[in-house]
C-alpha cells in the first residue's frame, strides 16, 4: 500500500544467525521516504511527520517482502514511538527486524526504525497469513 509511495526498500540485509537463538531471522533493511508524499501535507502543515500508522505499515509490508507472504497484523503488544521522523530531516532509515516462527502461518516480529543513533519506533507484534 505505501511501499512504492511514501517509501522505497534500497537494500535488506539478512544477518548472521546466532547461535544462541535458533530459528530466529535478523535484518536490517535500507529505506528511503519521499518527503513530496501527499501524507506529510496534512500530517503536519509546515512540519511533516510520519504518522506512526504509517510506521507499522511499513514493518507489516517489508515483513512480508522479506518472507514473500501476504501477512497481516494479528497483535500489537508493544508499540513506542520514541522522537518524530520528519521526512525533511530523516529521509533514510533503517528498520531492524527480528522474526521468530510461531507456528500456524504466525510470524513474531520486533522492529526498530532507526536513523544513525535516533531510535524512532520500537514494535513487538505477531503476523499471520492471509
Amino acid at each position: 500500500m505505501l511501499k512504492g509511495k511514501l517509501y522505497k526498500v534500497n537494500a535488506i540485509e539478512l544477518l548472521p544467525q546466532d547461535l544462541g537463538l535458533p530459528g530466529v531471522q535478523k535484518y536490517i533493511v535500507s529505506l528511503s521516504l519521499d518527503g513530496s508524499h501527499d501524507i506529510f501535507k496534512g500530517h503536519f502543515p509546515g512540519n511533516p511527520v510520519l504518522p506512526g500508522v504509517c510506521q507499522v505499515e511499513m514493518v507489516r509490508e517489508v515483513s512480508g517482502e522479506i518472507t514473500d507472504k501476504q501477512l497481516m497484523l494479528m497483535q500489537a503488544s508493544q508499540v513506542k514511538y520514541l522522537a518524530l521522523i520528519n521526512p525533511l530531516a530523516n529521509d533514510r532509515l533503517s528498520m531492524n527486524l527480528k522474526f521468530m516462527n510461531a507456528g500456524q502461518g504466525e510470524i513474531d516480529v520486533t522492529a526498530e526504525i532507526t536513523s544513525g543513533e535516533t531510535i524512532f519506533m520500537k514494535m513487538k507484534g505477531r503476523l499471520t497469513e492471509f
